[in-house]
């Protein structure tokens, strides 16, 4: 298939997890809108309910909490195919209880959870890949969860430059120490241990 537009790096991804012919896509662009979000934009805050499937297409976003003292916690960094929105707020209707922040100017595909849900009722290429989606999220879940309880600091360090390469190095350390679950000063030691030669970038 022949794609020249903003989405082609969301449908090769999307491709990859299942196979989706050329109506189907057009299907779910015809249901779909687009949505730009500025870097330093909320796409949605903590407490927000979030009745949109977002797909990212372009750029990068931030799944965060904001715990009882006021700090905020990354929980996942959002690229290409990956979905901008509480799963658990679009299921039941409640608000979410994390937020999500454009890091770089950001497009979306976007539509109504239920219209999806329609969607793939309709057509089994998207309940596919809906499935594979919900069988990546889950399996980033379980790793993320071992790499918080059985890796010391630096190897949490070491393990995000790997999953992350294109990041590390452009990421203020802010938003790095906050998803390592550390401080910037705790960072900047391990950084510094480790011979890694990149600016120092303090959150202000």
């Amino acid at each position: 298939m022949n794609l020249t537009t903003p989405h082609t790096a969301l449908y090769n991804m999307l491709n990859l997890l299942t196979p989706i012919g050329e109506k189907d896509w057009a299907q779910l662009q015809t249901l779909a809108h687009e949505v730009r979000y500025r870097a330093g934009e909320a796409i949605f805050h903590p407490g927000d309910r979030t009745p949109e499937l977002r797909f990212i297409s372009q750029g990068l976003a931030c799944h965060y909490y904001i715990k009882p003292d006021g700090t905020r916690r990354n929980k996942s960094f959002l690229q290409t195919a990956d979905v901008a929105s509480s799963l658990s707020s679009m299921y039941t209707g409640e608000p979410a209880r994390f937020g999500c922040e454009a890091l770089q100017d950001t497009l979306c595909l976007s539509l109504p959870f239920t219209t999806f849900r329609q969607l793939c009722t309709a057509h089994p290429v998207w309940q596919s890949a809906s499935q594979a989606l919900l069988t990546r999220l889950a399996l980033k879940k379980e790793a993320r969860e071992a790499d918080l309880l059985l890796l010391s600091p630096t190897e949490l360090y070491q393990q995000f430059c790997a999953q992350y390469p294109a990041l590390h190095q452009t990421l203020p350390n802010y938003h790095i120490a906050s998803y390592l679950g550390i401080s910037e000063v705790s960072l900047s030691r391990i950084r510094a241990r480790l011979g890694v030669q990149n600016a120092y970038q303090r959150h202000m």
